[in-house]
């Protein structure tokens, strides 16, 4: 099977499919059986046809047909396969009623055997790769972020798997395509259960009351099981690659415009929006009301006008936190309506906060949301700890007058009312 590292070093273009179920074990096990399966590792474009689904493990060298193929459409894609664990949890709303929540969705490791998962984050920041100047002219990969997710594996419930799909439209929203103008969004899909089932779950009963010598059978045949789901992975692997060249290879015309091209012309587009970000709305902290200063450099951060409002219920969830002894039911957080200007749009799923001048971590943000210290779970969450933030009264009470002079955050853009001027710093 060829690796993601080969297949870019021979600029194959690589196709990221994530493979989520709710149960590691499970995952792994489908895993191992792609893996062990060479024609499950990449796709034929040269034998994609319309709509129609394509045996993989149909011949992938006809010479003679290369030439078939539209400009700037690969012979073949190498799929890179994403094992991840979602994790559900349940928590009583104010009625008494039992709410089910997505906990987390996470990564672990191409082989699904990563006891501790990761964020799925990352793998959408590849879309900026090959933004660098010193790209030593390589074609961008035409399925920046992840191009498909197949679901399964214990995940087989309507609720949940709007859960995940939820969860997953949020996370890619910022993944816009730079390689092509094409439609190139996310595939999100369940596996379903054969027509003489009702439901997955009774599907995948049977397969466990199978003898193994019957189980063999079906993971090779593809029908039910593990070996059905690694098939419908790269079922999906294989509408993404229809998705992107679906009309170059139905009516064998030349794209429009080159990759390059195109990623030139969308850098070209976006450069004005991006100064326009950087150049929004003045941010006014007014010195008349409680604000809140870095604990490490005293830059003042936010005042009591950004926090939210109304604030939230406390100790509205219980969640059962392990360890949690001193300060239970009590908010030790300040949480921020909106990003602020020194945030930097908090455009990632979730993120760190840092302070603009001494750098140092004063919260994070999370647009899932997070649990407060009190227990209640906030979406989304923009949340400083008391712990790193000082508490400044406001102005007239003069508690502050004999600190010297007083320091505020950058960017420049933030402005400090006083009384008798305005100090734009």
């Amino acid at each position: 099977t060829m690796s993601t590292e080969t297949a870019v070093a021979a600029q194959i273009p690589v196709c990221r499919v994530a493979i989520v179920g709710a149960q590691r074990q499970r995952v792994a096990r489908v895993a191992a059986i792609i893996h062990a399966d060479e024609s499950l590792a990449s796709v034929d474009t040269l034998a994609i046809s319309g709509s129609s689904s394509v045996d993989p493990s149909s011949s992938r060298n006809n010479t003679s047909r290369l030439q078939e193929l539209p400009s700037g459409v690969p012979p073949q894609v190498t799929i890179e396969y994403l094992p991840c664990v979602a994790t559900f949890d349940s928590y009583e709303d104010e009625k008494g009623e039992s709410v089910r929540y997505l906990a987390k969705l996470e990564y672990h490791g191409p082989n699904g055997t990563l006891v501790n998962g990761k964020s799925l984050a990352p793998f959408f920041d590849h879309q900026h790769e090959s933004d660098d100047d010193d790209n030593n002219g390589e074609v961008q990969n035409p399925f920046p972020g992840i191009a498909g997710v197949a679901i399964g594996c214990g995940v087989d419930t309507d609720d949940d798997f709007a859960k995940v799909k939820t969860f997953l439209d949020a996370l890619s929203s910022s993944c816009i395509s730079e390689a092509t103008d094409v439609d190139v969004s996310m595939i999100i899909e369940c596996i379903q259960p054969n027509t003489e089932f009702s439901s997955m779950k009774e599907e995948n009963d049977l397969f466990r009351d199978m003898s193994d010598e019957k189980k063999r059978e079906a993971v090779k045949n593809r029908t039910i099981g593990p070996g059905k789901m690694a098939f419908f992975a790269y079922e999906v692997a294989e509408k993404a690659v229809q998705q992107r060249w679906g009309k170059e290879l139905l009516t064998g015309n030349k794209p429009e415009t080159d990759t390059q091209d195109v990623t030139q012309n969308y850098a070209d587009e976006a450069a004005p929006e991006l100064v326009e970000i950087e150049e929004a709305a003045p941010h006014f902290i007014d010195p008349e009301k409680t604000r809140y200063a870095c604990k490490r450099c005293r830059s003042v951060l936010f005042s009591t006008d950004d926090l939210e409002d109304p604030p939230h219920a406390q100790s509205l969830h219980n969640f059962g936190r392990r360890g949690q002894t001193s300060g239970q039911g009590m908010c030790q957080n300040l949480f921020i309506a909106d990003p602020l200007p020194w945030m930097h749009g908090c455009n990632e799923m979730e993120g760190k906060l840092h302070c603009p001048k001494c750098q140092t971590k004063v919260g994070h943000y999370s647009w899932t949301g997070a649990q407060c210290s009190c227990g209640t779970w906030v979406t989304p969450a923009i949340l400083v700890p008391v712990s790193k933030v000082d508490e400044m009264k406001p102005a007239s009470q003069n508690i502050i007058a004999a600190s010297g002079p007083l320091m505020f955050a950058q960017p420049p853009n933030v402005i400090v009312q006083t009384q008798s001027s305005t100090l734009d710093l």
